[in-house]
């Protein structure tokens, strides 16, 4: 519950609101509610607060508005007495981890004590990233918004310190990165070249559980002496690779498992439809052809007018 008073959000045990992850402030955000109206303000974090897709320093809330702290998505929703309560999840949907944070290994204070309820709900979160992400495929906003908001939902499920998204340059034909997000000190390149380019050569996904002693890899392996952990997928709508998704930890070597591979496949596909779909309703544009006309069925098909019941013929 959302006490009344000044509350805290931030990924340190001062904040009445935590939430550990590194896109997050230690102190983040401050929320006031003062019994009817609740007020979220920026503490000067370095990620910031958005509302309704633009970063705010404060606004007010109503039941139902979801709000985005760095890369984490947050719901006001009414709770059975009349204080509303907040909760972390992926954004705009009920997410598990808003229903109970005692079971959710991402924001509670105590890891869960039984392993197979943590890959539960590390499933359970998946799940519902996948859905998201296939809600952003049938909206309308832009390619890259569409691009960034599938990379923000890769951050809250998957454990990274550095994730990219890269595509085709068309002009000069080089693989450049569209979407950065990184969690760690600034670093001349925020993504392994010799991974991304290992996986345009080979056009297929792979992961890597130490970049920085693997001598498969072509290039200089000093440029990744910081990479440990790192897994990359092609994007390839079917007619050849026009990206790639990219993602590592520089902390800690086989950070990722097949699972998490498997979800980067299905949002690397998820891409390539978008940039398939740009580029159709582009070169549709360009040709001058009017784009396709959205047609409603009708819930009911009404009868004609003229139409009457049928008359009862006596035997």
């Amino acid at each position: 519950m959302l006490p009344v008073g000044t509350s805290t959000i931030g990924r340190t045990k001062e904040n009445n609101i935590i939430c550990m992850h590194k896109s997050l402030s230690r102190k983040h955000a401050q929320v006031d509610y003062d019994g009817k109206r609740v007020r979220i303000a920026d503490l000067q974090s370095k990620n910031g607060i958005f509302h309704n897709g633009k970063r705010v320093p404060a606004c007010e809330l109503v039941e139902g508005d979801t709000f985005r702290c760095g890369d984490v998505t947050f719901l006001l929703e009414s709770a059975t007495t009349r204080q509303p309560k907040i909760s972390v999840g992926v954004q705009t949907l009920p997410s598990p981890l808003g229903l109970d944070a005692s079971l959710s290994k991402r924001i509670t204070k105590v890891p869960a004590p039984a392993v197979h309820i943590e890959d539960d709900q590390r499933y359970k979160d998946k799940l519902f990233l996948l859905i998201r992400a296939s809600e952003l495929l049938v909206g309308e906003q832009p390619l890259d918004r569409m691009l960034d908001e599938l990379v923000v939902l890769a951050v809250q499920v998957l454990d990274v310190d550095r994730i990219a998204l890269l595509t085709l340059d068309e002009k000069t034909l080089e693989i450049k990165p569209k979407v950065i997000k990184t969690f760690v000190g600034a670093a001349l390149q925020p993504y392994s070249k010799r991974v991304v380019d290992w996986v345009v050569d080979k056009g297929s996904p792979t992961s890597f559980s130490d970049v920085s002693k693997d001598k498969t890899l072509p290039g200089d392996a000093k440029e990744d002496a910081a990479v440990r952990a790192a897994m990359a997928v092609p994007i390839n709508p079917g007619g050849g690779t026009v990206g790639v998704l990219y993602a590592d930890s520089v902390s800690k070597p086989d950070a990722f498992r097949p699972d998490d591979l498997a979800l980067f496949r299905a949002l690397a596909n998820m891409a390539a439809v978008a940039l398939d779909s740009h580029a159709l309703r582009r070169n549709r544009a360009g040709a001058g052809q009017p784009a396709p006309t959205k047609i409603a069925l009708p819930t009911k098909i009404p009868l004609p007018s003229t139409l009457s019941p049928p008359t009862k013929v006596p035997r």
